[in-house]
């Protein structure tokens, strides 16, 4: 039987923001885009919903700015951060093109309006679409063969985009191995409340101190998040008592407290509780992998939205640039694309795990941190939320240790958070060569990484290669 094929340019699994954005920018480039999702409606999906000053930066480029008013997002412009016993209000750097420094947007909000933002640029979008195989030709990816509503499609293109999330079917099916592979020591929960004080300034709360992870700012609609993650110690109490459990952090979070003292709960809470960080092979011929399909990290940094307007903004040039040459040229550049992702990523990788360590994290850091403020460059730490400055920058070598030696000579004239205070000098000496170390390691890892085992396609997903290289399709013409 010879089933209905349709042509396209790029056909992109996963219409949520990394498929929809990248999308909406090669349709703006002229390109016959089709952008697949299989859910019937784009609602609800696990996410920080945290967005930086260049996820808003990136939003306004595609014209969205008007539409994300209007659905109550309300951009914030300062943060209230705490790194153990250091503490500071800043407002966020900001550049040009810049509208707002942070913002919390729920995924049931931006993506549909992401969505239509690829629709609006040309791209053809089809939710409730299942792929089920991907069509090779000549050892090639030459397209995807789907389901939608209960009737079989074969859609060719020059390039198939994964970018449908950390279960992504086109990874499966692809065989795209995951390397540096790294597990959770901590759990996340989430929420959200309505009749919020948010006082003067919309302020964005990050405060992490002893075994203690919370977040709390505006969000869309009205709302106002709440994020917290438990002490180590906690998690049995977090199971048999969730709701008292995340409102007793609440308490002991002065800014979050003051905000919701007439607030009530709008939402159930949510949480995510084992994951694993990873890297996929990127690319292979005819196909290519952004978002978390490609790369996920731990969510203490808030990344994630992020990440894939990143990437899509790396790759539609090139994709545009080589898509009707060569297929070897499509081929070097989606290669080079992975390259330049994994080199981009390793150290806000590291970051985002050092972030979401069980216990509390290095004391040089807060005390590198306390000393950029004094400097008036507090912007600098700020920036690395955003992607804007590297780790390697910000707690440089000469910083860590500098610290090191301040906290150091501070406990030994028994003053301040001293070596008494975080397990002694032991304790401080080894916590600054883990950092180094930490560094050195993650970053060799990525020249030489251990692969993981392939995933494994679901049942109801299969890739049909033919003998004579051709694919079924071709066969039944």
């Amino acid at each position: 039987m010879t089933l209905p094929t349709e042509h396209f340019d790029v056909v992109i699994v996963g219409a949520r923001v990394a498929g929809s954005s990248l999308g909406a920018l090669l349709a703006r480039r002229g390109l016959r885009v089709a952008v697949l999702d299989q859910a019937a409606s784009l609602g609800f999906t696990l996410s920080s919903n945290i967005l930086q000053a260049d996820s808003l930066a990136f939003l306004d480029r595609l014209g969205l700015t008007g539409r994300l008013r209007e659905a109550g997002v309300t951009p914030m412009a300062r943060v209230d951060m705490r790194l153990e016993d250091f503490r500071v209000h800043a407002r966020f750097p900001q550049r040009p093109g810049d509208v707002g420094g942070a913002a919390c947007i729920r995924r049931q909000v931006l993506d549909p309006l992401v969505r239509d933002a690829a629709a609006e640029a040309g791209a053809t979008v089809r939710l409730d679409t299942k792929v089920t195989e991907l069509v090779r030709e000549h050892g090639r990816v030459a397209g995807v063969r789907v389901v939608c509503d209960g009737t079989e499609t074969v859609l060719r293109a020059r390039l198939v985009v994964g970018a449908d999330g950390r279960n992504s079917t086109v990874a499966a099916l692809a065989g795209a191995r995951p390397y540096h592979l790294t597990t959770n020591e901590r759990r996340y929960h989430w929420t959200y409340f309505e009749g919020a004080d948010l006082g003067e300034t919309p302020t964005f709360v990050f405060h992490r101190w002893g075994d203690r992870h919370m977040l709390g700012g505006p969000a869309d609609g009205g709302l106002y998040i709440v994020g917290v993650s438990p002490q180590t110690h906690e998690t049995e109490q977090f199971r048999t008592d969730l709701e008292g459990s995340v409102d007793a952090h609440i308490a002991a979070c002065e800014p979050i407290a003051t905000a919701l003292a007439d607030a009530r709960r709008a939402t159930r809470i949510y949480g995510i509780q084992r994951f694993q960080g990873y890297f996929r092979e990127a690319s292979g011929p005819g196909w290519v992998l952004i978002g978390d399909a490609g790369h996920f990290k731990d969510p203490a940094g808030g990344r994630g939205i992020g990440d894939a307007f990143h990437q899509a903004e790396r790759l539609a040039p090139a994709v545009e640039a080589t898509l009707t040459g060569p297929a070897g040229a499509l081929d070097r550049a989606t290669a080079e694309f992975g390259r330049w992702r994994d080199r981009t990523y390793a150290e806000y990788y590291g970051l985002a795990a050092d972030l979401g360590v069980a216990g509390p994290i290095a004391a040089a850091v807060p005390e590198v941190v306390r000393r950029l403020h004094a400097r008036g460059r507090i912007g600098d730490v700020l920036d690395l939320l955003s992607h804007r400055a590297s780790l390697l920058d910000v707690l440089t070598p000469a910083r860590v240790l500098g610290a090191t030696g301040r906290l150091l000579v501070r406990g030994a004239r028994g003053a301040g958070s001293g070596p008494a205070q975080n397990g002694g000098r032991g304790a401080l000496l080894r916590q600054a060569g883990a950092l180094a170390a930490g560094e050195v390691r993650r970053r060799k890892a990525m020249w030489r990484p251990v692969y993981g085992p392939a995933p494994a396609p679901r049942r109801d997903h299969r890739t049909t290669q033919h003998p004579t290289g051709r694919t079924e399709q071709e066969l039944n013409r």
